[in-house]
């Protein structure tokens, strides 16, 4: 469990950041998510695209095990074959 924890919405990015989900360009003037955080002692912070933060609100199990950077980018990549692989069976 975390020690902190703070997340919100940022409307207009006022520079080019990388999205830590999907590792991924958030160019200036792009809505996306800054989140930060103390974890054991470790202070961090990132930055999250609107198509990640929609992926780890739809599969919170994700979130809850935590992720380091680019997982959420496979994990979307997984879910996709699955998916795929799923629409031949049937």
């Amino acid at each position: 469990m975390s020690d902190f924890y703070n997340e919100r919405q940022v409307k207009k990015t006022k520079k080019n950041h990388r999205c830590f989900g999907c590792r991924g360009k958030i160019p200036t003037g792009s809505n996306c998510f800054y989140i930060a955080g103390v974890y054991e002692g470790n202070f961090g912070a990132e930055y999250l695209c609107i198509k990640c933060k929609d992926f780890l609100v739809k599969n919170p199990e994700f979130a809850r095990d935590g992720y380091g950077e680019g997982d959420i980018r496979d994990a979307m990549l997984e879910d996709e074959e699955w998916r795929k692989q799923r629409e031949k069976m049937l």
